[in-house]
């Protein structure tokens, strides 16, 4: 067991109470590490994507479907069916 600053010696309780903070500090800031280490293949894969689907629009637009280029329309569906593998 531990000293005190006055020389005595701690229960466990006190040493529990003493460690706890620390301990349970470390440990969420390892996990919040791990979180964020784990999220970094998905937004790889997400902007890997979405560059995909404005290069497919750009490669898509003709003039005579200008009006085509919001979302939910036939160039966009279509970029996405094929970054879908569609």
């Amino acid at each position: 067991m531990g000293n005190d600053h006055n020389g005595e010696k701690l229960s466990q309780r006190e040493m529990v109470r003493a460690h706890a903070y620390p301990v349970l500090a470390a440990l969420s800031t390892i996990s919040l590490i791990v979180i964020a280490a784990l999220q970094i293949p998905s937004a790889i894969r997400n902007s890997r994507y979405n560059a995909c689907v404005d290069e497919q629009i750009n490669l898509r637009k003709t003039p005579n479907l200008k009006t085509q280029e919001a979302p939910g329309k036939l160039i966009y569906l279509m970029a996405v069916g094929h970054c879908n593998g569609k």
